[in-house]
Formats: C-alpha cells, sequence, structure tokens
C-alpha cells in the first residue's frame, strides 16, 4: 500500500483540536446511528459529523484511544444512541452485539473503561461445525446481523441463532435500551411458511427450515413493523430467500412473512449483511441471489420492491440472469442502496457489475435498450458487496473498492455512474470485503472522510488496515493505523461490517473480542519551562 502521510504544523494541531473542542460542546447536533449502515437508506454515511474532517484527523492528533472487551467475534455494526437514563444518569450509549449470543451496553464516552453498563447473554450459539462444509464463519453462529432500535419504545431488536435441542433456532428479542431486560413480547421463536410447491413443499406449503438458513441481513424498522431477511448457508439444498415481518409493538404478532421463490429454489437474500432498504412511503427493498426466475412468483438475481406488507410492487431483473446464476454472481452480494434526493437505487454483484434502477419504474427483467437496470462495471476484476455513497445537492459521490487493488471514487449524476473515477488509490485488501463509511458535515466540501477497512478475515495475528481518506480526494491519506501500528493497530479484521463513525469517535468491530475505538488524542502536556522559551 502506498499511502503517503501528511504531517500538518503544530499550530494546525493546536487550532483544530480546540475547534472540535468547541463543535463537541454542541451535542444537538450529532445523530443516533439506530440501525445497520447509518441509515434505512444504507448510504454507509453520516452527514452530521462536525468533529472528526480533514483539519483534525491527522497521526499527531488522531488514534486509538481505548476498546471495549466482548466475548465473540463481531459481524453487527455498533449502534449509538446519545442520552439513554441507566441508574439515574444519562448516558451516550454504545450497543455491541457478538456471536456468542451477548448484548453489551458500553458508555461510548469512556472508552477506556473495560466494564459494560449492562450486558446480556441470550443463550447458547451454534457451532458452525453443526454443518459439514461451511468455513464462511468460524466457531459460532449467534447474533450475526446488525439489531435495530426504536427510539420511542427504547428497545433493540435482535435476532439470535442458538443450539437447542442439537437443531438451529432463530429467535427475535426486544431489549430494554436501559437495562437488556426483555420486553414487547420478548422473546419470539422465529416460523413461517407460504403456500408453494418449490423446493422443500410437502406440495401444498413451504415451511422455514432454520437448518437451511442464516440470518445475515442487519434488521429494517419501518412501517411500524421488524423485517427480517434470510439466506442460505453454504447453498445447502433446499433454501430460499425468506422475509418475515413481526409487529414492532408486540413481536409475538407475526405480521405476513414473504417467499422469493415459492415454485422454485434458491433466491437467497444475504446482501453482505448490509439491511432492508426502505423509502418514505413504507416501501422495502431487497436483492435476491442465484436460483429460478420466472417474472411471475419466483425473482432470483432481482431487485425487489416490496408494500409495506410484503407484496410485489415491482422488480428489476439483469437480462443476463441465467449466467450470473451459473457463474455463482449473485445480485444480492450488495443490498440496495436508496440515493437521498434521487430516485435511484444502486446494487452491484460478484462479477463486479454495478446497476442503477430507478425506483418509480424499475424496468422489470431488463433488455437491451430499456431504461432500468442501467448496467455498468467499474471494476477491474472481483465482486461489488459493500459500498459508501456521499449524496449532495446535485449529485452523488460512490466509493468502491476493488479486490486486491485500489479503492475509487465515482461521481453519479441523473442516474448515470461515469466511467472514470475522480480519484483512486491503492488501499483494498485481499478481497473485497471492505468496511467502508462516510463521515461529513452536510454537503460541505472539504469536511468528508472515507473510513477503510480492510484486511483477511480468514487468518488469525494478520491485523487490520484501518484508514481515513480525504473524501474528495483519495490520494491525499489522513491518517492509517500502520503509521503508528503499536499505538493504533485495530485488531483482526471482521469483515462487511461498516465502522461507526459519530459524535468525533470511531467504533470499529474486529475478530479480536473487542470493538477498537478512535478519536481525536488528547494534547501534550507542556513541559514545565515551555513558557520560558
Amino acid at each position: 500500500m502506498n499511502l503517503i502521510a501528511k504531517y500538518p504544523p503544530i499550530s494546525a494541531h493546536l487550532s483544530g483540536w480546540l475547534l472540535a473542542c468547541l463543535v463537541s460542546a454542541n451535542l444537538q447536533a450529532q445523530p443516533n446511528v439506530l440501525t445497520s449502515n447509518y441509515d434505512n437508506n444504507r448510504t454507509n454515511a453520516n452527514l452530521a459529523e462536525t468533529i472528526l474532517n480533514p483539519a483534525t484527523v491527522y497521526p499527531d492528533a488522531f488514534g486509538k484511544i481505548g476498546a471495549y472487551p466482548v466475548d465473540g467475534h463481531v459481524f453487527a455494526q455498533p449502534l449509538y444512541v446519545r442520552d439513554v437514563a441507566i441508574n439515574g444518569e444519562l448516558k451516550n450509549v454504545l450497543y455491541v452485539a457478538t456471536m456468542h449470543n451477548s448484548v453489551y451496553a458500553f458508555d461510548a464516552d469512556q472508552p477506556q473503561l473495560s466494564e459494560p453498563l449492562w450486558k446480556v447473554n441470550l443463550g447458547e450459539s451454534l457451532p458452525t461445525k453443526y454443518y459439514r462444509r461451511f468455513s464462511d464463519i468460524e466457531k459460532e453462529i449467534g447474533i450475526l446481523s446488525t439489531p435495530a432500535i426504536d427510539l420511542g419504545r427504547r428497545a433493540i431488536y435482535v435476532v439470535t441463532c442458538t443450539y437447542q435441542n442439537e437443531k438451529p433456532v432463530f429467535t427475535l428479542n426486544a431489549l430494554d435500551l436501559t437495562n437488556g431486560a426483555d420486553k414487547l413480547g420478548s422473546p419470539m421463536p422465529i416460523k413461517m411458511n407460504v403456500p408453494g410447491t418449490g423446493d422443500g413443499s410437502d406440495g401444498k406449503r413451504i415451511p422455514f427450515d432454520p437448518i437451511q438458513h442464516l440470518q445475515r441481513p442487519g434488521l429494517l424498522l419501518a412501517n411500524d413493523n421488524i423485517y427480517i431477511a434470510f439466506g442460505s448457508h453454504a447453498d445447502e439444498y433446499p433454501f430460499h430467500g425468506w422475509i418475515a415481518a413481526y409487529d414492532a409493538a408486540n413481536i409475538q404478532n407475526q405480521v405476513v412473512a414473504y417467499n422469493t421463490t415459492p415454485t422454485g429454489g434458491y433466491g437467497s437474500i444475504w446482501q453482505s449483511g448490509r439491511g432492508l432498504a426502505a423509502d418514505k412511503e413504507g416501501n422495502v427493498f431487497v436483492t435476491t441471489g442465484n436460483g429460478d426466475y420466472d417474472g411471475k412468483s419466483n425473482f432470483s438475481q432481482s431487485f425487489l420492491k416490496l408494500s409495506p406488507n410484503l407484496g410485489l410492487v415491482d422488480w428489476a431483473t439483469p437480462e443476463h440472469w441465467e449466467q450470473l446464476g451459473h457463474d455463482d454472481a449473485d445480485v444480492s452480494s450488495m443490498g440496495p442502496i436508496l440515493v437521498p434526493g434521487s430516485d435511484s437505487l444502486l446494487g452491484g454483484d460478484k462479477e463486479g457489475n454495478f446497476y442503477v434502477v430507478n425506483q418509480k419504474n424499475m424496468g422489470r427483467l431488463g433488455s437491451k435498450g430499456s431504461a432500468s437496470p442501467k448496467v455498468s462495471q467499474p471494476l477491474e476484476y472481483g465482486g461489488i458487496y459493500n459500498m459508501a455513497v456521499w449524496a449532495r445537492e446535485k449529485d452523488a459521490l460512490v466509493y468502491l473498492t476493488c479486490e486486491g487493488s485500489w479503492t475509487g471514487v465515482f461521481r453519479l449524476a441523473d442516474g448515470v455512474l461515469e466511467p472514470t473515477p475522480l480519484s483512486k488509490i491503492g488501499a483494498a485488501g485481499d478481497a473485497a470485503y471492505q468496511g467502508v463509511a462516510i463521515s461529513a458535515d452536510g454537503t460541505t466540501e472539504g469536511s468528508g472522510i472515507l473510513w477503510l477497512n480492510y484486511g483477511d478475515y480468514s487468518r488469525e495475528g494478520v491485523p487490520a488496515i484501518f484508514c481515513a481518506m480525504d473524501a474528495d480526494d483519495l490520494t491525499n491519506a489522513l491518517w492509517c493505523s500502520t503509521f503508528n501500528e503499536d499505538r493504533d493497530g485495530p485488531g483482526r479484521f471482521a469483515k462487511f461490517v461498516a465502522p461507526t463513525v459519530v459524535n468525533g469517535r470511531v467504533y470499529l468491530p474486529t475478530f479480536s473480542y473487542e470493538v477498537a475505538v478512535y478519536g481525536l488524542l488528547p494534547l501534550p502536556v507542556p513541559s514545565p519551562n515551555s513558557s520560558k522559551r
């Protein structure tokens, strides 16, 4: 990797730090992070970050300031809530879920404290050795997806996979934000079935089989429902894509269930852990993987627009969907992104194709000359599993990573991705499983940072590399953990999951049984003789 540190003079260090202190006094500008990928558009962007910016983030001023120890790998994005009343005190709280089926509440302002405000364990996790040929996840499957938080009900919704009677069981839990206690009808084992003659059917109905599925996509809170999506584990036959919706006020009430291929098979919804998206009207958007497509009841390899009650509203399917399936290049490698201020929906597949779909007229089965979906191939090789989008007034900046090669920023305008990156840098991992996020002060030019975490998730002892780059010019590397690895090393790389950037801190999940915390470093203490110089 060829990253060059930019070291401002000490006067810039002081002025930048003082500016951050002044801004931090106005915490009303700082948001909560209540769901996967920051919001239901799934942009991976916090556009209300006023403390961290290219003037304040550089090696002398920014680095690792603590870590929260946990009991398992962290695949779920940490969530952040301001002003939670715990034991009579208002706290800014970071919520962390692990693959050991534990949920932690940490004091987000005290990263040097290892003890959580509270912790609950929600049952025995499923050993991965239960599956014969499953190597995607090490040791155990517990809480794989990112939870969702309902501020009005003061609840965090979490899906666990537990090992009961030598079988996996998926359970929806609603926990009190203040103490982790069950509420709103929690817990609720997830069971469902739909009419159908497809794989696994008894000839009339298809039951959901927990043995054949994983719950990887982040949970969606919308329409006063909790939406939970499932895909396969290791493509073991039979499986489908599934969505269950539960009443957020009483999770004992299942509102509806949906199957992507009720008269066929496959069609996983996995999205590399990214959450299901929802628009302002409450429509739900998902992507599906390899499998059957007929444009009637089976919708593999598609972008789906579903009503709040999960009725099919519209869809977009690439014209080469059969070839994609043959190549195991499923569209569900990337969850959908709804670009704010536009009708554009973005996605990608495992061949490196980039899709722009019109949310209002999705195009159904695409063909040459059709208005939607528009397809381009910005990557040299490898798939698209994650991206971040900085929506601005007249366009959007899209940040993509190319497997083993580079990270680049592309301009999206009028529903078209420009083919040449505005800038790119030689920073990427061995596979395109990076965690990415944008932080910025609204659309203000010069305020944006691209946070990029990459590495090799499959090898113990290999540290991740975590970097901050100027979002307007990626060749300007502001800071990187490798500049001072002894101080700033993040631990082992956790694939797919985005870092949580909020209120001047960055919370980075790891596979080292901790969440690393980064922020502005304390000012050096002046020497006794400094005033005489």
